[in-house]
């Protein structure tokens, strides 16, 4: 089987004919053979790729931040970008960053998706899904510093470089050079960038008056020689079939570049959540394991209770029954209750109230701020006291903050 089937698609294709232009290459990108036929007709080849005529994609100079440049990525900033320069709404628009030129601009290749839609819809159907897309517009030779021009039967086109160009209805085209061209040398001039020359080629039986047009364009001018669009290279040509049109084959090439890393990530994160499982799995042993021993310690010392529900909370309330049965103090009674929260506080606050009922102190302190209530809080809790800020208001040029503090756990 041969490599490569390229289609020759105009405006016309397929709703107005079906029938186009084709030509079959070798592995070497020779021409086998060339035709304009049917689909039925065309021949077998392993890849298929679409040349779309000039007229149905447009070329627009963009400024892009330089992360997007050259990439068809940061579709949001090109769409921003153009909206204002396309007739249309750009969502209905499928647009491609080309190349950036010295200058900073990017040449954004812009299409509209219905029709790209359309042709793939079709071809899907003909089995002769294709692999790239590009414009006619980048099969004209271009040399260094020139401007070149294809003249064909209904119209033609100029490519200024390597991704840029416009296209012209033909009129009095052979006569004299269009309205667009001269257009175009003007704006040029303007931009103190003139082509050097211009290469004019003509399709199959074209001919143009060479001297007119070369009196007409105050531009070295010459016939360059007949355009064939298939006798053409377009290896550098900008494949338009990107993102949601890219070919399926495509997609996983470039979903493979990211696969081994994806993998590790993968494994990474297995990893990790069987050692999270694991180390939550022995933090909880490791918690029974205290449990039974706080069991067994409150058994040796009390091993008149016979129902226990929290060791440590019933050690510490029998332990300060005993002490108060001895004439002293326990760790929940006002005075050391008030000790532990007054050496907190320190000098940072005065108190306003205090009351003491069933290992409860109640108090109203005035602080700086509500930040410094937050913080006397969370210093009581580190302290193995239980508090609760109940509320705050406002106090002179502070706060009033009351809590409630019991001995904790």
């Amino acid at each position: 089987m041969s490599s490569l089937l390229r289609l020759y698609i105009t405006g016309a294709w397929p709703a107005r004919t079906t029938a186009c232009e084709w030509a079959l290459y070798d592995t070497k990108g020779s021409l086998l053979q060339r035709g304009s036929s049917e689909p039925r007709h065309w021949p077998a080849a392993e890849d298929c790729e679409l040349v779309l005529a000039a007229d149905q994609c447009l070329t627009l100079d963009v400024k892009l931040p330089a992360g997007v440049r050259g990439a068809a990525r940061g579709g949001d900033l090109i769409a921003y970008a153009i909206e204002e320069r396309l007739v249309g709404e750009v969502e209905h628009e499928h647009f491609v960053a080309g190349e950036t030129r010295p200058d900073g601009q990017t040449q954004v290749w812009v299409i509209a998706r219905a029709r790209l839609r359309a042709l793939l819809g079709a071809l899907q159907q003909l089995a002769r899904a294709p692999r790239r897309a590009f414009s006619e517009l980048q099969l004209l030779p271009l040399a260094s510093g020139c401007w070149s021009v294809c003249l064909g039967t209904q119209g033609g086109f100029v490519r200024v470089g390597a991704e840029a160009g416009f296209v012209f209805d033909s009129g009095s085209a052979r006569a004299e050079p269009p309205v667009a061209l001269h257009l175009a040398l003007a704006a040029a001039n303007k931009a103190d960038n003139p082509p050097e020359s211009i290469d004019v080629y003509c399709a199959p039986g074209i001919d143009l008056d060479a001297g007119a047009w070369k009196s007409a364009l105050g531009v070295p001018f010459r016939r360059a020689g007949e355009y064939e669009w298939r006798n053409f290279p377009a290896r550098t040509a900008r494949n338009l079939l990107t993102g949601e049109f890219a070919p399926q084959g495509e997609r996983g090439a470039a979903w493979a570049a990211f696969r081994p890393a994806a993998s590790l990530a993968a494994l990474v994160l297995v990893l990790y959540a069987l050692f999270s499982i694991g180390e939550w799995i022995w933090l909880d042993q490791q918690a029974g394991r205290l449990r039974a021993r706080t069991v067994e310690i409150f058994r040796a010392a009390f091993p008149q209770v016979q129902t226990i529900v929290d060791p440590s909370l019933q050690m510490q309330r029998l332990y300060d029954q005993a002490k108060r049965e001895r004439g002293q103090l326990g760790e929940s009674d006002f005075l050391p209750l008030l000790a532990a929260v007054s050496e907190t506080l320190g000098s940072g606050g005065a108190y306003r109230s205090l009351s003491f009922e069933e290992g409860r102190l109640e108090l109203a302190i005035t602080l700086p701020n509500a930040r410094a209530a937050e913080r006397l809080r969370d210093a009581l809790a580190q302290r193995g006291l239980a508090p609760t800020l109940r509320e705050s208001r406002p106090a002179g040029t502070g706060i009033e903050a009351s809590f409630s503090v019991r001995r904790g756990l």
